[in-house]
């Protein structure tokens, strides 16, 4: 039987699990502008070096495929357990209490922006692998830590993993969600809805990204373009009104929350798109019946009524519809989609039912796709982790299906497992996201011993 063993000891590999969280979390990994060695941004780019040369350290064999995705491994024989895990993060937006980029720890909390999505798995994760570095002719499979850096815009890191023809993982578990597993994940669909219509005197700036619901929105409006009927309304809209020479500045906050659960949060955007439908007047313009289209088709509801593609799946649950993001300038108006659906409903009828529904003066583009996620109940390495969990916390395990999505949704083997505990807050994709060090250290537990699992797994089939 293989042994993981701790150099140091327990306390001195969580401190360094600690410490090394706290470096990822100081690197600011938001996608940003491209450049040479940095498709996605120079933070992602240093995250990545980052890792390599901490995993070299420890003696793990790393493997960097290209400039967006690389991986460690241990082993060099017998079949593949992987272990994605990414490095980038969303937008830390504003209304922290501290900086989203420090790493700070108070009172065993760590704050940060990715602290727990998803940095605390990686920090984790090197050091297990690297536990194994002096056992790796015994071991009976590989184990391989997959580093991604474009997951939170599309996984463009791992789809050309995979279009480079690697390796397909036989085991292993995405640590990117919660516990005990998740075995199922919606189909999702990153849409663009672009309109050549504008309006005069009409701008208007909403959210970063496609799954994050938008807590900021603001509109400048040429004061023209209001009747006196509405400059009245402004102040019983909610919003915040800044009268300037001429023009009307809103602005709207909402609350954060995942893409995925946009029930969670309050939309920015659709409050100021809702607003604005309102105090505009009612003309033939053709920007402002673009304008109306969407406040009532994408901000009256999260579930696609309105469209025509709100489905009730038993497993899954309903369809769900971020209004990501939303521009109007002078060029046309355009807003970034997140849906996510179960069973019962594909991606051509979504694109069809949006396309009658927003008619001939809007296009759709399907930025990213995934299809339906879901791992059968009596998976071998399934039962392993479910286990592991077990065994390391006293709780009963159990699966569920979630509509956030990992890279298990292209990875068909694995399910999603941690870091997250049940009946624990985060703020992930949120503000002030954070994780407590005594879950970074049950977490670490549970992984040891998942990883033990699936060798175990694999030293069985072997014989």
């Amino acid at each position: 039987m293989v042994r993981t063993p701790c150099p140091g000891g327990v306390a001195a590999q969580r401190e360094r699990i600690v410490e090394l969280l706290q470096r990822l979390v100081r690197i600011n990994s938001e996608r940003a502008e491209a450049c040479p060695g940095a498709p996605v941004g120079e933070g992602c780019a240093a995250a990545l070096a980052l890792v390599l040369e901490e995993c070299s350290k420890r003696g793990i064999a790393t493997h960097r495929l290209n400039d967006m995705v690389a991986w460690a491994q241990v082993g060099d024989r017998g079949p593949l357990a992987a272990f994605p895990v990414h490095l980038d993060v969303v937008p830390a937006g504003d209304g922290w209490s501290r900086d989203p980029y420090a790493g700070e720890i108070e009172d065993g909390i760590l704050y940060g922006r990715g602290a727990m999505d998803n940095k605390i798995s990686t920090a984790i994760l090197i050091e297990l692998l690297g536990d194994l570095v002096s056992q790796a002719d015994e071991l009976p499979c590989r184990l391989r830590l997959i580093f991604g850096t474009d997951e939170e815009s599309g996984m463009g890191d791992m789809r050309s993993y995979l279009d480079a023809g690697c390796e397909q993982p036989r085991w292993g578990f995405v640590p990117d969600a919660s516990f005990p597993v998740v075995r199922g994940e919606k189909a999702r669909l990153h849409l663009r809805l672009t309109s050549a219509s504008s309006m005069d005197g009409v701008e208007i700036v909403a959210g970063t990204m496609a799954n994050v619901v938008p807590d900021r929105a603001a509109a400048r409006v040429d004061a023209r373009q209001l009747e006196h009927a509405a400059l009245d309304k402004l102040e019983h809209t909610g919003l915040i009104v800044r009268r300037g020479d001429g023009s009307v500045e809103l602005s709207a906050c909402g609350r954060s929350a995942h893409g995925s659960c946009p029930e969670r949060g309050e939309n920015a955007a659709a409050s100021l798109l809702n607003a604005l439908d309102g105090l505009l007047p009612r003309t033939s313009d053709v920007g402002r019946a673009a304008l109306a289209d969407l406040s009532v088709l994408l901000c009256r509801d999260v579930h696609g009524e309105a469209l025509g593609i709100a489905r009730e799946d038993a497993l899954f649950g309903p369809t769900t519809v971020n209004l990501g993001m939303v521009r109007l300038d002078s060029c046309g108006m355009s807003c970034e989609l997140d849906v996510r659906f179960g069973r019962g409903l594909d991606q051509e009828e979504v694109l069809d039912r949006m396309l009658r529904a927003f008619g001939s003066a809007w296009s759709v583009e399907v930025l990213a796709s995934k299809p339906v996620h879901l791992v059968d109940q009596d998976d071998p390495c399934l039962k392993v982790l479910l286990s592991a969990y077990e065994r390391v916390t006293g709780l009963p395990g159990s699966c569920s299906v979630m509509g956030g999505g990992t890279y298990a949704s292209l990875l068909p083997a694995l399910v999603a497992f941690g870091p997250k505990f049940p009946n624990t807050h985060c703020g992930a994709h949120g503000i002030d996201e954070h994780v407590a060090l005594e879950d970074v250290a049950r977490a670490t537990e549970v992984y040891r011993e998942a990883l033990r699992g699936i060798i175990s797994l694999a030293d069985n089939e072997k014989e």
